[in-house]
């Protein structure tokens, strides 16, 4: 046993002569900014009024056109005229539906559906005195 503790001993001052200080290994590491960052696209921003500008975004489509915007639209624009654009078609389907509608306030009726249906009835009344009047 004597002698494995001195070849053990031997060994470890081999070693300890051996080793030098040296500088630490500095890894290069890459990183990698796929997941946090998303692609970015040219897009080129069409007003309407006919001028352009590029923007990067992360909308994949290469122009959008905008029917609305500072130059247009009535909220930074009050003294413009009004203008309606029907776009969609919603605004004529709902004129088409409408169209036989009155719009003047004086045509509504006011009355509850208690006093109309008691009008109803006079009115029913008088036209069958009329009638049996005729007759």
């Amino acid at each position: 046993m004597r002698q494995t503790l001195q070849l053990l001993k031997a060994q470890k001052s081999l070693l300890a002569r051996e080793w030098k200080p040296r500088a630490a290994e500095v890894k290069l590491q890459t990183i990698n900014t796929g997941a946090r960052h998303p692609e970015l696209f040219t897009s080129q921003i069409i007003l309407s009024d006919g001028s352009s500008f590029r923007v990067r975004s992360t909308a994949p489509r290469a122009q959008v056109k905008i029917t609305k915007d500072t130059r247009s639209h009535m909220l930074w624009n009050p003294q413009a005229k009004r203008k309606i654009d029907d776009e969609g078609g919603y605004l004529s389907s709902f004129q088409k539906k409408f169209e036989g509608l009155s719009t003047n306030i004086m045509d509504f009726n006011f009355d509850t559906p208690a006093q109309s249906q008691s009008v109803n009835n006079d009115k029913d009344a008088e036209d069958q005195k009329q009638k049996s009047g005729k007759k």
